[in-house]
């Protein structure tokens, strides 16, 4: 079974989304395997959406920013709240995979609060 999957998007601050799709992984190890290329001009960040994890709440999103070398800052984040576009190409990803979502350890409510937008 996937991890994650990542979404590289064409937004202005984010590099790309990271769905995280296990509720049992540890995430700063797996965000740590990641690269990303390194634009100091841009200081783009990635966006990841623990939606599997913690629901559709104000702990959905986090962004981490990315460092010179390219790997994600795992000891900076913050939760975020993001533009309807970033969460309606979220929510695309999750609706894509609505079987991993249905199979979560969610509730019934947030199940269908998340596969509401599909």
């Amino acid at each position: 079974m996937k991890k994650y999957i990542l979404t590289h998007i064409d937004d202005s601050e984010y590099a790309c989304i990271v769905t995280i799709l296990d509720y049992e992984i540890r995430l700063s190890y797996y965000l740590s395997e990641l690269w990303f290329p390194f634009n100091a001009e841009l200081r783009k960040k990635v966006l990841v959406d623990l939606a599997l994890k913690s629901g559709v709440d104000e702990f959905r999103f986090v962004d981490f920013p990315i460092c010179q070398n390219g790997k994600i800052d795992i000891s900076r984040h913050a939760y975020v709240n993001v533009e309807t576009r970033v969460e309606s190409m979220a929510n695309e990803v999750l609706c894509e995979n609505s079987e991993i979502v249905n199979n979560s350890i969610l509730s019934e409510e947030k199940k269908r609060k998340i596969l509401s937008v599909c």
